[in-house]
């Protein structure tokens, strides 16, 4: 046992040594770069100019402002709902704001570090936490999220904001303690409403919220960006769909751009998209057949998936840390067949984190490493996809 938790703490040092290297590197490389960080394209909406059009077809008004200084090219891919989010870094000037949207990162991921402790990750044991946490910062996904000020830090710590204010519901609602569990759903329901910043990232994810049968809550998330969004037609002169249709134009340039999504291993196009309308729609039907009390298998479905059935670079692969929820729970399962299977699955997970992680930037992202990396991610999700089936039809059997 001694020798054991030796090489573990050996093994924390090492991590935390290598993720304090990447922090730093992070946040130079942010304070350098951060060209998808989107404050040209939420500017230039305050100043009554319209993003999407700047984006497709940039004028000499926009060339005129010289932010081009600042941030490379507008891609005004996010919804004016979404924008709006950006506008009180606005109020700074380019450089000040991108320092800021630095040190909001960095709170944003210590949000995410405090609330997968308090959520999902809540019985993994504190010295397994750390290593999983220190993984997380010290690969380069992480590193590449804060150097290019991509926002899905931001999403993810809002989702899981709102599912532990989901957890206070619950609870307030089996304590029958109505007011206090009005008042946790609401919450939740804005904290999902402001998740959507990464749409991409936790549309999918919004799926649990179907699975736990928390509808008021999926509703609130909704209602903010249908207001907003009519606000912003009004403010640009323009119409409710282009405020929808426009940012899907600008995103659709993008769609074979990823890393190991289908639109990247296909080569984007209006078929791809239908690949992904399918497989959100399997996914929906799945997440209302699980059993209750698969929590960690079903998030765990949903974030593999996530990653693979819209837009992705490979920046966005840290959140791979989520399934070692459920996999670590699996592989101390009481059960000998279950626990064993499941430690096999972990150890393969492992070994296909550490390829993302770390593996990737070796072959610095070559077209042959991201195909072998995605065929391996692929199998690895439809196998624990399979495992969920298999629950869901052994659940009908007993019935």
């Amino acid at each position: 046992m001694f020798v054991k938790n030796h090489y573990k703490k050996i093994l924390i040092l090492l991590l935390a040594a290598l993720a304090a290297i990447s922090v730093i590197q992070g946040c130079r490389n942010a304070a350098e770069y951060s060209q998808d960080f989107q404050w040209d394209a939420a500017k230039v909406m305050t100043l009554h100019m319209n993003p999407y059009d700047e984006s497709l077809n940039p004028s000499e008004e926009l060339l005129s402002l010289g932010y081009d200084e600042y941030y490379k090219q507008m891609e005004a891919n996010q919804f004016p709902s979404l924008l709006i989010l950006l506008m009180p870094y606005t109020l700074l000037a380019p450089l000040t704001a991108r320092y800021a949207w630095i040190v909001s990162n960095l709170i944003f991921t210590a949000l995410i570090i405090f609330l997968l402790r308090k959520t999902f990750m809540k019985d993994i044991k504190a010295d397994t936490y750390a290593v999983l946490s220190l993984l997380m910062l010290a690969g380069t996904p992480w590193r590449n999220q804060m150097g290019v000020g991509q926002h899905t830090l931001f999403a993810f710590a809002f989702f899981l904001i709102a599912v532990w204010l989901l957890e206070l519901a619950e609870k307030y609602d089996s304590e029958k303690v109505a007011q206090k569990a009005l008042t946790f759903s609401l919450l939740s329901g804005l904290a999902l409403c402001v998740s959507y910043f990464k749409y991409t990232l936790t549309a999918p994810l919004a799926l649990y919220f179907l699975y736990k049968r928390r509808y008021k809550e999926l509703v609130i998330s909704v209602v903010p960006h249908i207001i907003l969004t009519a606000a912003s037609a009004m403010w640009l002169s323009d119409s409710f769909m282009n405020m929808i249709i426009k940012p899907l134009k600008v995103a659709g340039a993008l769609t074979s751009e990823g890393s190991m999504d289908i639109g990247s291993m296909l080569g984007g196009g209006t078929f791809t998209m239908l690949i992904t309308v399918v497989l959100m729609a399997v996914l929906l039907v799945l997440v209302f057949f699980v059993k209750p009390g698969e929590d960690l298998l079903v998030i765990s479905v949903l974030l593999l998936w996530s990653l693979i059935i819209t837009y992705h670079r490979s920046y966005d692969y840290w959140v791979m840390v989520l399934p070692f929820s459920w996999l670590i729970a699996s592989a101390s399962a009481s059960d000998e067949g279950t626990a064993a299977y499941g430690k096999r699955m972990l150890t393969v997970y492992i070994i296909l984190v550490l390829g993302i992680f770390f593996g990737l930037r070796v072959f610095h992202e070559s077209d042959v490493s991201l195909v072998v990396a995605a065929i391996f991610y692929y199998i690895y999700t439809l196998v624990v996809t399979g495992i969920a089936v298999k629950g869901i039809i052994k659940n009908e059997k007993e019935q």
